[in-house]
């Protein structure tokens, strides 16, 4: 059987439609939209961000490569208003992917099991029996549309090139590097992340969770994140201690009318980028 090799979810081929000017195309539909010209360029842009004048956003375009578990892939395609291309599993054995040099099985581990060197190994073998059968079924004359059903969740064939707009990336961004969404895409929205700001640095300080982009966390009474006891699955949400300079509220607190502290931007963006590289670099 061919070897099985252990990688990390990826993005790659990031690339922001007319590079460092495509924040101007927002700061041009502004202006049409009535924004007056006295306003400089940079703080119309900053202020349609902010403000979630979501329409204005979707003339920047974004394009990217990712590669993230079969299991996982339908959460990708999930996120609305973007358009892929992806590996097929149905045309393509699943260990001749479009980036590797040799025929290798490439899968991806959680960080839970990849901690524990039992686990690690009697879950590698288990999934190199399931990879063995598929190899007999193919050998045997399956076609590789139903050899196929027999492959496991961790297999790294969701390969997609993605298309997708600003809006919706912030949507996405927004949902995914919040504490309680899997690791997985922590690790891929982070990379997408760094990504973003590397090529619009104007956005930093604006994007991260929801409830950095709202000024309000929409994840209210949930146990083991904003409330109660830490869920030992999910990593401590930096934002929810009440007496810290970058305490976020969760809406219910809002409305409750808790005091909210002098709010440091700077150091909120200091804090979940801190985060952000360990879960991009999938520790």
């Amino acid at each position: 059987m061919h070897e099985i090799k252990i990688v990390k979810p990826k993005i790659w081929n990031f690339e922001l439609v007319k590079g460092e000017n495509a924040w101007k195309e927002v700061v041009y539909s502004a202006r049409m939209s009535g924004v007056p010209e006295n306003i400089p360029a940079e703080e119309v842009f900053r202020m349609i961000v902010k403000n979630d004048y979501g329409s204005a956003l979707e003339h920047i375009i974004i394009k990217f490569d990712v590669k993230i578990t079969k299991g996982n892939a339908p959460e990708l395609l999930e996120h609305r208003i973007a358009s892929h291309s992806g590996y097929s599993t149905r045309y393509i054995k699943v260990y001749k992917g479009i980036d590797k040099e040799k025929p290798v099985y490439e899968v991806i581990l959680p960080p839970h099991l990849m901690r524990d060197a039992e686990k690690k190994e009697a879950f590698i073998k288990t999934v190199s029996k399931n990879l063995q059968l598929y190899e007999s079924l193919l050998a045997s004359g399956v076609p590789k549309e139903s050899a196929r059903y027999i492959l496991p969740f961790c297999l790294a064939v969701g390969i997609y090139h993605f298309t997708i707009n600003l809006r919706s990336l912030l949507n996405l961004l927004g949902l995914r590097l919040c504490v309680r969404a899997s690791p997985e895409f922590r690790c891929i929205a982070s990379q997408l992340y760094f990504n973003l700001l590397n090529e619009l640095p104007l956005l930093r300080g604006l994007v991260g969770c929801r409830g950095l982009m709202r000024g309000a966390c929409p994840e209210s009474d949930v146990t083991g994140v904003r409330v109660g006891k830490q869920h030992p699955s999910y990593p401590p949400c930096p934002f929810r201690n009440r007496e810290s300079e970058i305490f976020i509220p969760t809406i219910k607190e809002l409305q409750s009318g808790v005091d909210v502290k002098v709010f440091n931007v700077e150091r909120v963006v200091e804090v979940q980028e801190r985060i952000f590289k360990r879960w991009a670099d999938w520790r």
